[in-house]
């Protein structure tokens, strides 16, 4: 995969896939995406992302991808990934009473009823978009009527929104609960992997799929981390701990 780059045709109309064994020499690295075409020189090209002296290994960044889209596309985790994020599938069921008002409130913020959102690496693993439908999900109908009728309903997507506490503390909770069972769900703690991966003897291909449930784990703590902080700023400790 990382030898598909696209390209302009031919005869200019679009692009399409050219194939690029050269990257194929380079290992991948934080950083930013360096490869560009030249119409004049008609060529594709890539510049260094650092400085390298003479026999240092080469990098390059294959773009904003999780450890996940690594794992299945490029055959690897990478240990220190920027970029690496979690997927939750989450929805407003049809049978909830209030289904119709909180759809009419995810379609002004440009979210769906039910959708892909993402927990990410690092210090704010919670972004806009799934704060915003989290909230929506924990209102109840007055405070779907309030957010409806106000004009600054955008501000829903800023952790420093000014919302009803009952609505923050309800939402943090729920995301809580949902990481604690996704955590649940592993047949081994994170100590149980990296006990493994000192290990030696073990098949590569083993390796590397725990070091994949690693990388899946330390999202999930981490966020289960920013969200007990979140509930203590709301002055409600976690209810599951």
């Amino acid at each position: 995969m990382t030898r598909q780059n696209f390209v302009p045709s031919a005869d200019g109309t679009g692009m399409v896939h050219a194939l690029i064994p050269l990257w194929d020499m380079c290992n991948h690295t934080n950083g930013q995406l360096t490869t560009t075409f030249s119409p004049e020189l008609d060529r594709s090209e890539c510049t260094a992302c650092r400085s390298y002296s003479s026999g240092d290994q080469v990098f390059i960044f294959y773009g904003s991808r999780s450890n996940a889209d690594l794992f299945v596309h490029n055959g690897f985790v990478f240990g220190d990934n920027h970029h690496d994020s979690m997927r939750l599938k989450l929805g407003v069921s049809k049978a909830d009473p209030l289904q119709a008002e909180r759809a009419k409130l995810l379609s002004r913020l440009g979210l769906p009823t039910t959708g892909e959102f993402y927990l990410k690496t690092g210090a704010d693993p919670v972004d806009g978009r799934l704060l915003a439908f989290l909230r929506v999900f924990s209102m109840r109908q007055e405070h779907l009527e309030h957010w409806l009728d106000s004009e600054r309903s955008s501000d829903l997507v800023y952790p420093d929104c000014a919302l009803e506490t009952e609505v923050e503390t309800k939402t943090w909770n729920f995301l809580h609960t949902r990481i604690k069972l996704l955590l649940s769900a592993y047949p081994t703690t994170m100590l149980d992997d990296l006990d493994q991966l000192n290990k030696g003897g073990m098949a590569s291909c083993r390796r590397l799929a725990i070091h994949m449930r690693v990388s899946e784990k330390k999202i999930l703590h981490g966020a289960i981390d920013y969200v007990e902080q979140r509930l203590l700023a709301c002055g409600h400790p976690s209810s599951n701990n």
